[in-house]
């Protein structure tokens, strides 16, 4: 009876067996490159080594813990090209990669158009400026996203203003309810052209 039951049961079982199917990785959209510095409680650090508990240097003037930090493997060439800033360009310090979905906080210079003194723009709009290139680096890169108690801006390679999200927010997505106002790229690209132009007069 035993054995009956036994082939009854093994037959029953290859029939409700699970498919293994292959799980697809969030394309990288925002985070920031390791590499890039950032402002710390202990001073400037790669963002590669930072962990859970550090406190980074906010715009605020506060410095802010670090609640979660999400990590990520970007293909550059399966994926997308990031956005090199070169050193002396927009306030870096020194040479920057971009996601070109990392959102960046730009001094409006009291553009009556945006309404705000600080505005959000996606790093690929910075590709206005011809110093700016969308280059594919040759390597895979790791992207880091430092999750603060609520959003918060980051100061990286000294005066670059990096969005970072809160953790309810989670990394990979675009800062819709920010604070600050957030321009897509064909706005953004615009805002950064006027920008520039009211720089040089």
């Amino acid at each position: 009876m035993f054995m009956n039951d036994f082939t009854n049961f093994s037959t029953e079982i290859a029939l409700v067996a699970p498919r293994i199917t292959a799980v697809i990785p969030a394309p990288v959209i925002t985070g920031i490159v390791a590499g890039t510095l950032v402002e710390t409680a202990l001073g400037w650090r790669d963002v590669a080594n930072l962990w859970i508990g550090d406190r980074v240097q906010t715009l605020d003037g506060g410095l802010a813990r670090i609640h979660g930090l999400d990590r990520r493997i970007l293909q550059p060439a399966a994926e997308t090209a990031l956005i090199h800033v070169p050193g002396g360009c927009h306030d870096a310090c020194s040479d920057l990669w971009l996601v070109p979905g990392q959102h960046l906080l730009i001094d409006t210079l009291e553009d009556a158009g945006i309404g705000a003194p600080f505005a959000l723009v996606p790093a690929l709009a910075l590709t206005v400026d011809g110093f700016v290139r969308h280059q594919f680096p040759n390597r895979p890169v790791e992207v880091i996203t430092p999750l603060f108690a609520d959003e918060e801006v980051v100061f990286a390679n000294s005066g670059v203003l990096i969005h970072c999200p809160g953790v309810m927010d989670g990394a990979g997505r675009y800062p819709e309810n920010s604070f600050f106002p957030r321009l897509d790229t064909q706005a953004a690209r615009a805002f950064l052209k006027s920008r520039a132009a009211r720089l040089v007069v």
